[in-house]
């Protein structure tokens, strides 16, 4: 671009600085009416943190994990967002408070943003009243985090039905394990596996220690008398080993039920904590939205200063376009008689 070129369109600029001027004025003119005319907005701000990661699924085998406790905390937290943006939610708090708005009406008063120097999450709601726009952003944390609760805690739910399923059929696998044994016990006058054996071992010993006092003393009958108690107790004792397999079988039985039962009751406790845990949203922490004492500056200065670049723009676009057609009206009255001398000389004299 030359000189005369710029002069050109600066001299273009002045001449129609006043459509310019007038065109700026207006915009910057509706911009203050409008911030003038309009009404009070408030805006109420909350931050909430998920301190812990939701609690692990009561699992009946043992499982290997390999997501860690940070990847944990991140997909809690960026659920609870979902959660917390849901129509579901926004649809409540809206029934709770009274509201004459849709839920996509409300979501676009709400302002979510993560703090870049920490874990909590900053949530801005506007409104028209300071009072309003503290209820609405108190609600949306409290009614997110209890059915983000509830929704959490459906999978340990299941679980724990499963588990008090299972622990019924073990109660009742141990209750007639036990019945078997104690009728054993009684059937054969067993009180315990070691007596069951140890007894009639000591009866065997003394029988036999009394009968070999009887033959050094020469009384052959007596000793006789202790060979016919020897030998009962020996056929029975023969008799005891073999109840002996079928006694420790039960009580191998019933410990391992007992201890299949004790088991599931532990997983009982762990399933009703962490249920307990997570409907009580207890790992989310937030802090309340105050009612604001001033509302919002009706004026903002950025929206003011791009309105007024962006009517000097358009001025200017006009002004040039403006100038362009003025210029092109004033060629054509040329055009049109230099071609009109043109034909009249083609057609001179000595033509026919």
């Amino acid at each position: 671009m030359n000189l005369s070129e710029l002069q050109t369109y600066v001299r273009i600029v002045v001449k129609r600085l006043p459509l310019i001027g007038l065109l700026m004025a207006v915009t910057i003119g509706t911009i203050l009416l409008a911030a003038y005319f309009a009404k009070p907005v408030y805006r109420a701000t909350t931050s909430f943190q998920v301190t812990t990661p939701l609690p692990n699924e009561v699992s009946l085998v043992n499982e290997f994990r390999t997501s860690t406790s940070r990847e944990e905390l991140a997909y809690t937290r960026n659920n609870f967002l979902a959660v917390l943006q849901s129509e579901f939610v926004v649809g409540q708090v809206i029934s709770k408070l009274g509201l004459q708005v849709e839920p996509d009406e409300l979501l676009q008063q709400v302002v979510i943003e993560a703090d870049p120097n920490s874990d909590f999450v900053k949530l801005q709601v506007t409104a028209e009243s300071s009072e309003l726009a503290a209820s609405i952003a108190n609600s949306l944390v409290d009614t997110a985090s209890s059915y983000f609760g509830e929704l959490s805690s459906a999978s340990v739910t299941a679980n724990k039905q499963v588990i008090l399923e299972l622990q019924a059929e073990r109660k009742a696998q141990l209750d007639a394990a036990t019945a078997a044994l104690l009728k054993f016990q009684a059937e054969h006058n067993i009180g315990s596996l070691e007596g069951l054996l140890t007894l009639q071992e000591r009866l065997i010993a003394t029988a036999k220690e009394n009968r070999d006092q009887a033959l050094a003393e020469g009384k052959t009958a007596e000793a006789a008398k202790y060979e016919a108690i020897i030998a009962n107790r020996e056929q029975e004792l023969q008799v005891r080993v073999q109840l002996s397999a079928q006694y420790e079988e039960l009580i191998s039985n019933a410990k391992r039920l007992d201890s299949a039962y004790g088991a599931l009751l532990d997983k009982e406790t762990e399933a009703e904590l962490k249920e307990r845990e997570i409907v009580s949203a207890r790992f989310i922490r937030a802090i309340p939205a105050r009612a604001p004492l001033k509302p919002l500056p009706n004026l903002d200065f950025r929206v003011l200063i791009l309105g007024g670049a962006a009517s000097l723009a358009l001025g200017v676009i006009l002004a040039f376009s403006l100038e362009y057609l003025a210029v092109s009206r004033k060629a054509d009255p040329l055009a049109e008689a230099k071609a009109r001398t043109m034909l009249q000389a083609s057609w001179g004299p000595g033509k026919d």
